[in-house]
Protein backbone atom coordinates (compact mmCIF):
# COMPACT_ATOMS: atom_id res chain seq x y z
CA UNK A 1 0.00 0.00 0.00
CA UNK A 2 1.45 3.21 -1.50
CA UNK A 3 0.88 5.89 2.08
CA UNK A 4 1.91 9.13 0.59
CA UNK A 5 0.30 13.00 1.09
CA UNK A 6 -2.84 13.36 -0.16
CA UNK A 7 -4.71 16.21 -0.62
CA UNK A 8 -8.72 14.93 0.09
CA UNK A 9 -9.62 19.05 -0.98
CA UNK A 10 -9.01 17.70 -4.82
CA UNK A 11 -11.74 14.90 -4.10
CA UNK A 12 -14.03 17.49 -2.58
CA UNK A 13 -14.24 19.91 -5.43
CA UNK A 14 -14.53 16.93 -7.92
CA UNK A 15 -17.47 15.48 -6.00
CA UNK A 16 -19.25 19.28 -6.08
CA UNK A 17 -18.87 19.02 -9.64
CA UNK A 18 -20.10 15.81 -10.11
CA UNK A 19 -22.80 16.62 -7.53
CA UNK A 20 -23.32 20.07 -8.98
CA UNK A 21 -23.99 19.25 -12.84
CA UNK A 22 -25.98 16.09 -12.59
CA UNK A 23 -28.27 17.95 -10.32
CA UNK A 24 -28.83 21.42 -12.43
CA UNK A 25 -28.83 19.05 -15.89
CA UNK A 26 -31.43 17.16 -14.22
CA UNK A 27 -33.79 20.42 -13.33
CA UNK A 28 -32.64 21.94 -16.84
CA UNK A 29 -33.32 18.49 -19.03
CA UNK A 30 -36.79 18.59 -17.48
CA UNK A 31 -37.41 21.18 -20.43
CA UNK A 32 -34.27 21.19 -22.20
CA UNK A 33 -33.49 17.18 -23.01
CA UNK A 34 -30.24 17.96 -24.96
CA UNK A 35 -28.57 19.24 -21.41
CA UNK A 36 -28.05 15.13 -20.99
CA UNK A 37 -25.30 15.73 -22.78
CA UNK A 38 -23.34 16.82 -20.16
CA UNK A 39 -23.82 13.14 -19.09
CA UNK A 40 -20.83 12.24 -21.28
CA UNK A 41 -18.82 14.97 -20.72
CA UNK A 42 -18.51 14.27 -17.00
CA UNK A 43 -17.47 10.63 -17.61
CA UNK A 44 -14.69 12.05 -20.23
CA UNK A 45 -13.82 14.15 -17.38
CA UNK A 46 -13.80 11.49 -14.92
CA UNK A 47 -11.97 8.80 -16.64
CA UNK A 48 -9.51 11.12 -18.20
CA UNK A 49 -8.60 11.99 -14.44
CA UNK A 50 -7.83 8.33 -13.98
CA UNK A 51 -5.49 7.96 -16.74
CA UNK A 52 -3.14 11.10 -15.52
CA UNK A 53 -3.23 13.60 -12.98
CA UNK A 54 -2.70 15.99 -15.72
CA UNK A 55 -6.35 15.60 -17.37
CA UNK A 56 -7.98 16.09 -14.19
CA UNK A 57 -9.77 19.20 -14.59
CA UNK A 58 -10.98 19.42 -10.95
CA UNK A 59 -7.03 19.04 -9.55
CA UNK A 60 -6.20 22.04 -11.91
CA UNK A 61 -9.35 23.85 -11.04
CA UNK A 62 -8.62 23.23 -7.61
CA UNK A 63 -4.67 24.23 -7.52
CA UNK A 64 -4.71 26.76 -10.28
CA UNK A 65 -7.74 28.76 -8.78
CA UNK A 66 -9.58 27.41 -5.67
CA UNK A 67 -6.38 27.31 -3.64
CA UNK A 68 -4.30 29.92 -4.62
CA UNK A 69 -7.36 32.10 -4.11
CA UNK A 70 -8.17 30.96 -0.97
CA UNK A 71 -11.84 29.55 -1.44
CA UNK A 72 -10.74 25.88 -0.76
CA UNK A 73 -8.33 25.21 1.95
CA UNK A 74 -5.48 21.83 1.47
CA UNK A 75 -6.77 18.64 3.66
CA UNK A 76 -3.80 16.90 3.34
CA UNK A 77 -3.61 13.03 4.78
CA UNK A 78 -1.38 10.28 4.96
CA UNK A 79 -3.22 7.25 2.76
CA UNK A 80 -2.94 5.80 -0.32
CA UNK A 81 -4.47 7.43 -3.46
CA UNK A 82 -5.35 3.67 -5.49
CA UNK A 83 -8.88 3.79 -3.74
CA UNK A 84 -9.88 6.85 -4.74
CA UNK A 85 -8.73 6.31 -8.28
CA UNK A 86 -10.89 3.09 -7.95
CA UNK A 87 -14.13 5.06 -7.10
CA UNK A 88 -13.01 7.72 -9.45
CA UNK A 89 -12.82 4.87 -11.81
CA UNK A 90 -16.24 3.44 -11.27
CA UNK A 91 -17.71 6.88 -11.34
CA UNK A 92 -16.73 7.03 -14.77
CA UNK A 93 -18.10 4.07 -16.11
CA UNK A 94 -21.67 4.37 -14.87
CA UNK A 95 -21.10 7.76 -16.34
CA UNK A 96 -19.58 6.66 -19.36
CA UNK A 97 -23.16 4.03 -19.62
CA UNK A 98 -25.12 7.08 -19.01
CA UNK A 99 -23.84 8.28 -21.50
CA UNK A 100 -24.63 5.40 -24.08
CA UNK A 101 -28.50 5.79 -22.75
CA UNK A 102 -27.94 9.66 -23.71
CA UNK A 103 -26.85 8.89 -27.45
CA UNK A 104 -29.64 6.04 -27.36
CA UNK A 105 -31.95 8.40 -25.95
CA UNK A 106 -33.01 6.39 -22.99
CA UNK A 107 -33.06 9.37 -21.08
CA UNK A 108 -34.86 8.00 -17.46
CA UNK A 109 -31.76 5.43 -17.32
CA UNK A 110 -28.62 7.81 -18.14
CA UNK A 111 -30.45 10.18 -15.73
CA UNK A 112 -31.04 7.14 -12.75
CA UNK A 113 -27.28 6.14 -13.56
CA UNK A 114 -26.13 9.95 -12.87
CA UNK A 115 -27.84 10.15 -10.08
CA UNK A 116 -26.60 7.12 -8.45
CA UNK A 117 -22.88 8.86 -9.29
CA UNK A 118 -24.12 12.00 -7.16
CA UNK A 119 -25.02 10.19 -4.67
CA UNK A 120 -22.39 8.17 -4.11
CA UNK A 121 -20.59 11.70 -4.76
CA UNK A 122 -22.59 13.43 -1.61
CA UNK A 123 -22.21 10.46 0.61
CA UNK A 124 -18.59 10.85 0.36
CA UNK A 125 -18.62 15.04 0.31
CA UNK A 126 -20.55 15.02 3.24
CA UNK A 127 -19.81 12.35 5.50
CA UNK A 128 -16.31 10.62 4.23
CA UNK A 129 -17.89 7.63 2.89
CA UNK A 130 -16.19 6.25 -0.10
CA UNK A 131 -18.13 3.03 -1.49
CA UNK A 132 -15.79 2.91 -3.86
CA UNK A 133 -12.76 2.81 -1.59
CA UNK A 134 -14.88 0.11 0.12
CA UNK A 135 -15.28 -1.62 -2.85
CA UNK A 136 -11.15 -1.42 -3.29
CA UNK A 137 -10.17 -2.69 0.09
CA UNK A 138 -12.92 -5.74 -0.26
CA UNK A 139 -11.60 -6.36 -4.14
CA UNK A 140 -8.03 -6.10 -2.46
CA UNK A 141 -8.94 -8.27 0.46
CA UNK A 142 -10.37 -11.47 -1.79
CA UNK A 143 -7.79 -11.41 -4.21
CA UNK A 144 -9.35 -9.68 -7.19
CA UNK A 145 -7.30 -7.11 -7.17
CA UNK A 146 -3.44 -6.74 -6.37
CA UNK A 147 -2.28 -4.41 -2.88
CA UNK A 148 -1.33 -0.64 -5.04
CA UNK A 149 2.33 -0.61 -4.43
CA UNK A 150 2.54 2.34 -6.49
CA UNK A 151 3.86 5.46 -5.79
CA UNK A 152 1.28 8.72 -6.01
CA UNK A 153 1.06 10.48 -8.79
Amino acid sequence: MAVVPFDRSVLKVNQAILMSVIVVGYLVGLAYHPIAWALPVLAVMMLAAVASPSLNVPRLLYLHWLKPAGIVKPRVRQEDPAPHRFAQLLGGVFLAAASVFVITNILLVAWVLAWIVAALAFLNFAFDICVGCIMYAQLVRIGLLPLSREPAR
